[in-house]
Formats: C-alpha cells, structure tokens, sequence
C-alpha cells in the first residue's frame, strides 16, 4: 500500500514538473516571440537568457557578427530600456564616429581624435549632430539611403533616443525602446542597422581606395587618459566594478562583456577578464 502510494506521489510530482515546464516555455515563446522570428529571418541563433532577462540573437551578416537584444542597465541610472543592434567586424576600419539627435543629452567624451562633421544637407545637419575622425569618410558615409535609414530609427524610440556610434572594432545601433515586443519594430532596427552597415564599408571602401590605411591592432588600453568609457557600448564606466580583458587590459562594464561574450577589441576576441573595482 505505502508502495502505491509513494508511486502516486512521484506520479502526481511528474505530472507537474512536466506542466510547468511547458508552461514556462509557452509564457517565454509568447513574451519572446519577437527576438524568435528575428532569429528565424536571418537564419540567426536565439540566445535564452532564463525567464527574468530577455533573450539575443546573433547572425552573420556579409563576414560581419551581428547581436541584438536589451542592452544592460548602466549602474546609478534609472532604469530605461534601451535595444541595442551591435556588429563586429571582421577586419578592423579606420573610422571613430558618433551620431545623435541635438535633442539628445551630449556624451561625457566625444571620440578620441574627432570633430564635428557637416553633410550639407540642412534638415539633416540641423536634426543630428555628428562627430568622426575622417570628415570625407564621414560624408561618403552618410549617403542619401543611410541618412533615411538614420530617420526611420528616430521613428522608432521617443525623442532624442536613439545613437550611432562607431569604431575600428564595431558599429552600435541603440533605440532607447524596449522594440522586443514588437516584432516588425525590432525586424525595423535590424534592417535599417544593415542599410547603415552597407554605407558605412561602401564609403570605407571608397576612401581606402585612395590609400587610407586600416587599423591593424587597436590602440592600447593602457594609454587612455581621464575616466575609462566602456569599449561597447561607449558610456563612461562610473565607480563600481568594471571588467578588464585579461589580454589587453581594455576595460568595459560587466554587463557589456557578458553581452558580448568575450572582448570588443579587434583582433583580441579573449574570452578572459578580470573584475576590478573603480
């Protein structure tokens, strides 16, 4: 007797393990739905976070790495949802530019070696300000299919959210939004992130072409001066704790380096890094 009824027991304890598991996983399909269909567009792989964090996707684009999902909190801010596109590339550009609407507060540093870059486009100019270290790459950059794909991003967040930046190792696409819940909103910022990824190695090409030279190694981490700025997502890396490539000493936020997985560098892609306190 005692034996049937412990079998009932593990039965009944079966039987809803099994129930809530697939409870679980519809709640999750549903509330993701968005970042499934983006993976299954680009053929891409859908990265499960657990249910209190929201999924990625990554895929290859043209030899480019492309990742998508909720960028993290940035420590002593409020909380606000921001979805971020970032693509690696595979072979490192000489380019440094940033991109915002004027509405949009300033960052604490603009990129080492720039100045502001004009388009001669009057509506454009007067909207968003720009910064790069190469004003021609800049302008063949923004040609007039990556300025509209530029204002289609604007559409998708409130005002003033949303930012380009841009450097040897990756280029982030951010709309201050939370777009996962809508699934042609966050298909919208992939397919407008890759038209402004094709201007972009269209107009590097083009420049190189006349002999500019591509970085072949990043600039060393240790040389920087002044408060460090997170090698992902660009923001300064307030006191806290911080993650530092075990190779190159390049430091980012913790959250960031889980985003990615490894080092933003190019050409240093370890896997390894050191938590520090700032």
């Amino acid at each position: 007797m005692e034996l049937l009824a412990l079998a009932f027991i593990g039965l009944i304890l079966y039987l809803f393990v099994r129930y809530t598991v697939k409870v679980v996983s519809w709640i999750s399909g549903r509330r993701y739905r968005a970042y499934r269909v983006l993976a299954q567009r680009y053929r891409g792989r859908y990265e499960s976070r657990g249910m209190s964090d929201p999924p990625t996707v990554s895929f290859f684009y043209n030899g480019t790495t492309v990742r998508v999902g909720l960028a993290p909190p940035i420590p002593n801010q409020p909380p606000q949802p921001r979805t971020r596109v970032v693509l690696r590339f595979a072979k490192g550009l000489p380019f440094r530019f940033d991109l915002a609407p004027v509405s949009r507060p300033a960052p604490p540093q603009t990129p080492r070696g720039t100045r502001p870059v004009r388009t001669n486009d009057t509506d454009f100019d007067r909207y968003f300000y720009a910064h790069a270290n190469d004003a021609d790459m800049a302008r063949d950059f923004l040609s007039l299919p990556c300025r509209h794909a530029i204002g289609h991003l604007t559409r998708l967040g409130p005002p003033g959210g949303m930012l380009i930046s841009i450097n040897p190792e990756r280029m982030l696409v951010q709309v201050d939004r939370n777009l996962g819940v809508y699934p042609d909103a966050l298909s919208a910022v992939v397919k407008e992130a890759l038209v402004i990824h094709d201007a972009l190695i269209t107009g590097v090409t083009h420049k190189l072409a006349e002999g500019v030279e591509v970085f072949e190694a990043a600039d060393d981490a240790s040389e920087e001066t002044g408060p460090p700025l997170c090698k992902v997502c660009g923001v300064l890396i307030e006191e806290g704790t911080r993650m530092r490539c075990k190779k190159c000493k390049a430091p980012h936020h913790i959250d960031c380096w889980e985003f990615i997985g490894a080092c933003s560098i190019f050409g240093c892609n370890c896997k390894e890094g050191v938590v520090e306190r700032v």
